[in-house]
């Protein structure tokens, strides 16, 4: 037990080790994939606004008569809606980062885990961006804009930690398996109703709310981020605690995984 938690220890010097000394590498790469990514856009970073609230529209109107006992649906649904595209987005991103940088790779010894945290940082950009149009609904809608929303830095931790470890983990996987791609569609499609996005936590049967919060990492946080964003409610301790937890437990195991498969990755690309 001693060895494995020494062990797990390291991982995690090793990981924060790297982000220090290649700060300067993580840096340009953050600039670099945002400059990509809206390179041949109109909008440019608009659409990190844009895409989000038209999608909330859609699912408001398609959604809001069977959720018309809540109170300003658009901005109950847009809260969580945010901390899923965040995840979800970089999970997508992140499969085939390490392919595609191989040649990199080849040339240059860098921690390969670094591509995975440059999509993950960027698209920490696109999420405060985000932000914008969340606060400006709950304006047009009259819903308050309560202190609970300064909040959000301490929220975020969890799902960064969480987004970063799966997003690590189905990035190794998408170099052995190319089916990754495809399962990772089809298991992030399921998570998502399994998620309380389109519903909340009072939606759910008696018999599932004791442990579906508890087995679904991104269950919580969607919740924490309603809670300072549409109820103006601080989130339990206890419960925020645990996903830390949870999310620390997922990166450990991606790390883990990655330092036992670091080697073998130039053979099967």
């Amino acid at each position: 037990m001693t060895a494995h938690v020494i062990r797990t220890a390291g991982h995690y010097y090793d990981f924060l080790a790297a982000i220090y000394n290649y700060r300067e590498y993580l840096k340009h790469s953050v600039i670099r994939d945002l400059r990509k990514k809206y390179k041949r856009s109109t909008l440019g970073y608009l659409w990190s606004m844009l895409n989000p609230l038209l999608l909330m529209i859609v699912l408001t109107v398609v959604f809001s008569k069977i959720m018309s006992h809540v109170e300003t649906y658009s901005v109950f649904l847009f809260s969580s809606l945010l901390a899923w595209q965040y995840f979800v987005g970089t999970v997508t991103q992140s499969l085939s980062s390490i392919r595609a940088n191989m040649k990199l790779i080849e040339q240059v010894p860098i921690p390969k885990f670094l591509f995975v945290l440059s999509i993950a940082v960027s698209n920490i950009v696109n999420f405060l961006l985000s932000l914008v149009p969340l606060l400006l609904v709950m304006v047009v809608v009259g819903r308050p804009i309560q202190w609970t929303v300064l909040l959000f830095p301490v929220m975020f931790i969890p799902l960064f930690l969480i987004t970063i470890g799966f997003s690590l983990l189905f990035a190794v996987a998408n170099v052995f398996f190319e089916d990754t791609t495809h399962l990772v569609r089809v298991v992030t499609h399921a998570w998502y109703y399994l998620t309380p996005i389109l519903y909340g936590r009072d939606h759910i049967p008696a018999s599932l709310e004791s442990w579906i919060p508890f087995a679904n990492p991104m269950f919580l946080v969607c919740e924490y981020m309603r809670d300072i964003f549409y109820y103006g409610n601080i989130p339990s301790l206890s419960a925020y605690l645990y996903s830390c937890c949870v999310g620390l437990a997922v990166l450990a195991l991606a790390l883990w995984i990655f330092h036992k498969c670091d080697d073998k990755f130039i053979y099967f690309v």
